[in-house]
């Protein structure tokens, strides 16, 4: 959807597929993360960002919230494919980071580089969500390409 959206960045990503791929794929996954929240205990007492969090209190991170920080990204409710650095969370970080995290990029990446390779034009309609507040996920999108 952000794509269809977006023709000027399709047409840019389109003139260098190749060299373009991997900002593109980070960025897709940043403005587009599936898991929109995650739930830890703390084991000991600490703090984070400045505020004080004692052992067994339950702290959240807001995957939706982190990769749309203005204090991280500039401009990030713009959708930019060509965006470096993009520490994006789409996976999580450190230890907890998605062990697939990196045949998930492959993937995403593989697939827009086909897509844009052999389509010329596509349309989008409206999404029929997933009612889920852990995930943000669609269950049918119609899609029409030519």
């Amino acid at each position: 959807m952000f794509l269809h959206d977006h023709p000027d960045q399709v047409a840019a990503w389109r003139s260098d597929i190749a060299g373009s791929s991997e900002a593109a794929t980070d960025e897709i996954l940043r403005a587009s993360a599936v898991t929109m929240h995650f739930r830890r205990t703390v084991t000991q007492d600490t703090e984070i960002g400045g505020v004080p969090v004692a052992e067994g209190d339950r702290v959240v991170i807001w995957y939706t919230s982190a990769n749309y920080d203005d204090e991280v990204f500039v401009e990030p409710f713009t959708l930019d494919l060509t965006r470096r650095p993009n520490p994006h969370l789409a996976f999580g970080t450190g230890r907890h980071k998605c062990l697939g995290a990196s045949l998930a990029e492959l993937e995403v990446r593989v697939f827009f580089e086909e897509f844009l390779g052999r389509v010329d034009r596509f349309a989008v309609g409206e999404p029929d969500r997933l009612r889920s507040n852990f995930i943000s996920g669609i269950k049918h999108l119609p899609v029409e390409v030519v």
